[in-house]
């Protein structure tokens, strides 16, 4: 008997720690997430508030959001009033991350008890619960700061189990807890109701939850909402099927072809099928329980709204897996009835399927989950920069109204007045962050934005590693040194040490080529003034194809630092960072080029002049822009640097030649195939070295000759090399440049041997560099082999 008892508390005991063993680890990355401000306005500002407001009296009132002046504006949560009475404790985000997790965690046992009752096994029940812990969908929903409706799926699941055992009074309280999250979620109790009456047989309780639920469901979304805005806010996501509920569901009944267009598009199949497999598709068996869901799926689904479509990322899709693995439970238990007695081993149904679903459960989260390792998980670091915050945020008085920063605005909205900046109306303080995100805004926005509040009324209160406290009434000032430290640099250099001189004394020290922590291209740049710099310079940075064509530059999307760190202030010697806007690159290679000017653009302003004999770069646009290098994209999405004397340069020539174009180009040797075709590309690849500075640019052309000496097929171009195009003014002396390019033959091209020659022109006027040496041929062209059409 002991060693049996022992046997089945010993699931328990892991259940346990596994729960808590959540709750520490979501208490702990939502916390440090929020540390590392990437909460934002909407939607933990906008809570903050409401429960803030709430715990102070006025209950869910709200300024964060334009239009709105209340929270049931938005959503009916009224769950958000036992959590508002934490607050009299402890006013701030951090508890309502810890509550959020703990709750979540929580889940597993109403689902480990349904599993244990209906599998009769403890260690189903605990595999169960762990898939619960593992989901991606519900650690997304726990991951993306606090949702009131993040907690449905602990109650939902608790309801459940409470109706299949007929505990009324549980299920009635654990009802009323879901239904409280949002006002969708009275629909879900609904269909709860609607199970108890039609497959539990149970027609009393079934149609009191049932009135209930519909009753809440209107009263929430025709009256409360009614109230406090001209509707639900939310029907314009279903706009496409009307343009009032009743028209909606007119559209529905009458014209299907709409939802089922809407379904396409939304990828009702995949959606469902990412819900679906890390069950074993168990669900499936149990369709009476899985379609207690279908209230979500089709707000889901049939929304004209893409993140309600996303399973694995936002919180959409939470209230729908409590539902999923209860009807995996109950499809198990089915499957175990149907081949338990009818086979030897049938007793392994359940234990064998458990643990498969438990290994579903992890290859699920190992692509998508949030825990360290997994595919979503995101590594923040809280940094120094971070940390300062709290000294300016300190100083704001508890009574301020203030504008904040989407991501500053979560840290100060616990008050009765706050705005998401740029919305300023009444607000006295104005807190900003120049060296993060600027949503909404543009940079140069802030910037201008900034300059009109100094002047029209606000002052600096405090100003430290570009963070800037504005308050009403301060007189107005300088913006005091300890701001610029956001750009100052005194550790190492970046791991690219280029140390180009950029004009008469600017010199770039060097970069690098990195992501933002969401996989977002960054350049940091490392700049130091040697002398003082009597104007304001302006930084260009561009991204080019292969084939030379810009696929995005910094000409609208300036480093933030030029804005409020203009290099007419900086201090000679005193390195400088700067940094470019976060950008998604499409492309998986580019090349970095970088200018600097003075003017309003880069095509018309006034370029500097670039020395960088030193570090081996060429330099393109009449000595204007330096090419940097180019970069590839890795495996794990970053980005790495190609070394082109690594991959081709150092690669001998097929044939050496010897042939000399004025007495700055050498032609070393070439690459072409012994045959070829006709109508295809004749690829060939020419070895050039200058061996002086050229001081023009010059095209290169490649002639294909018959026997007579006429020209079957020929090619003009501009040199480039494997980073793109290189002009001839940008070689630099004892550098290879090996060229590749593709003649294209004619189809109609007869057999028989063809000779290729080769030559420099002047593009101006046509006139050909002197050709010599040993393959120097008649017309200052030299001789590069023969090939065979066949």
């Amino acid at each position: 008997m002991r060693r049996l008892a022992a046997r089945s508390s010993l699931p328990i005991l892991l259940l346990w720690l596994a729960v808590t063993a959540y709750a520490v680890a979501f208490s702990l990355i939502t916390l440090e997430r929020y540390a590392a401000f990437e909460a934002r306005a909407l939607d933990m500002g906008n809570l903050n508030q409401a429960i803030w407001n709430t715990a102070h009296g006025n209950w869910f009132h709200l300024t964060n959001q334009p239009g709105t002046v209340n929270r049931l504006s938005l959503h009916v949560e009224p769950i958000l009033l036992p959590i508002a009475a934490l607050y009299r404790l402890y006013p701030q985000p951090p508890l309502l991350l810890i509550v959020q997790a703990v709750t979540v965690a929580l889940g597993a046992l109403p689902l480990f008890a349904l599993a244990r009752r209906q599998l009769r096994s403890a260690w189903a029940g605990l595999a169960f619960a762990l898939v619960y812990l593992l989901h991606p969908t519900i650690q997304a929903a726990n991951w993306l700061e606090f949702h009131p409706v993040t907690l449905a799926p602990t109650f939902l699941l608790a309801a459940f189990y409470f109706l299949i055992v007929g505990r009324a009074g549980w299920f009635a309280l654990f009802a009323v807890l879901a239904a409280s999250c949002k006002e969708e979620m009275a629909l879900l109790v609904l269909m709860l109701g609607l199970y108890a009456l039609v497959v539990q047989r149970r027609a009393r309780w079934g149609l009191i939850t049932m009135a209930l639920a519909l009753a809440w469901a209107f009263l929430a979304v025709f009256v409360i909402q009614t109230r406090f805005a001209a509707g639900n806010i939310h029907w314009g996501r279903y706009g496409y099927l009307g343009e009032t509920p009743g028209a909606m569901v007119i559209s529905l009944l009458t014209r299907p072809g709409l939802a089922w267009a809407q379904l396409s598009a939304a990828q009702a199949g995949n959606y469902l099928w990412k819900l679906l497999w890390p069950t074993g598709l168990l669900a499936l068996l149990a369709p009476e329980v899985l379609l207690l869901a279908l209230p979500s799926l089709a707000i889901n689904l049939l929304a004209d709204f893409p993140p309600m479509h996303q399973v694995h990322t936002l919180i959409y899709a939470a209230p729908i897996v409590p539902f999923v693995l209860a009807a995996a439970v109950m499809g198990l238990a089915r499957l175990r009835g149907w081949l338990g007695g009818r086979a030897a081993w049938g007793r392994w149904v359940v234990p064998g399927m458990a643990g498969l679903i438990l290994l579903l459960g992890l290859a699920d989260q190992r692509l998508h989950g949030y825990l360290p390792g997994s595919g979503n998980a995101l590594a923040l670091t809280v940094t120094e920069h971070h940390r300062r915050a709290a000294a300016i945020i300190a100083q704001i008085p508890p009574d301020a109204k203030v504008s904040a920063q989407d991501r500053l605005n979560p840290h100060v909205s616990g008050r009765e007045t706050i705005y998401i900046f740029p919305r300023i109306e009444d607000a006295d303080t104005i807190l900003i962050d120049v060296t993060g995100p600027a949503w909404p805004q543009h940079p140069n926005d802030v910037r201008a934005t900034v300059d009109g509040l100094l002047a029209g009324g606000f002052g600096v209160a405090a100003a430290e590693d570009g963070y800037l406290l504005l308050r009403r009434g301060v007189p107005a000032g300088s913006i005091p040194d300890a701001f610029y430290t956001a750009w100052r640099r005194t550790d190492a250099r970046p791991p690219n040490t280029q140390p180009a001189i950029f004009g008469d004394g600017l010199r770039l020290l060097g970069h690098e080529v990195t992501t933002d922590r969401y996989g977002e291209l960054v350049v940091n740049l490392l700049w130091e003034a040697s002398v003082p710099l009597d104007r304001d310079l302006r930084f260009y940075v561009a991204y080019l194809a292969p084939d030379g064509t810009l696929l995005h530059d910094s000409e609208f999307y300036p480093p933030v630092a030029v804005l409020w760190y203009p290099t007419s202030t900086w201090t000679p010697g005193a390195p400088v960072q700067l940094s470019t806007l976060p950008w998604t690159l499409e492309a998986g290679r580019f090349t970095l080029a970088l200018g600097v000017y003075a003017g309003e653009n880069w095509t018309e302003g006034d370029r500097l002049a670039i020395d960088a004999a030193d570090t081996g770069l060429p330099v393109l646009e009449n000595g204007t822009l330096l090419r940097l290098g180019g970069y590839q994209r890795t495996a794990d999405g970053g980005w790495s640097r190609i070394a082109p004397d690594a991959v081709l340069s150092t690669l001998p020539p097929a044939r050496p030649l010897d042939a000399r174009f004025g007495e700055q180009i050498a032609l070393e040797g070439v690459n072409i195939p012994a045959t070829a075709q006709p109508g295809t590309g004749l690829p060939l690849t020419l070895h050039w070295r200058a061996t002086a500075p050229v001081a023009q640019d010059y095209t290169v052309f490649v002639h294909l000759l018959d026997a007579a000496g006429g020209t079957a097929a020929q090619l003009d171009w501009q040199p480039r090399d494997a980073l793109g195009p290189l002009p001839t003014s940008a070689w630099l002396p004892g550098h290879r440049v090996v060229d590749t390019q593709t003649l294209r033959l004619p189809d109609e091209l007869a057999p028989g041997v063809y000779r290729l020659i080769a030559g420099l022109y002047d593009w101006r006027d046509g006139a050909r560099l002197p050709a010599q040496g040993i393959q120097a041929l008649p017309g200052d062209v030299a001789g590069l082999g023969t090939v065979e059409i066949k």
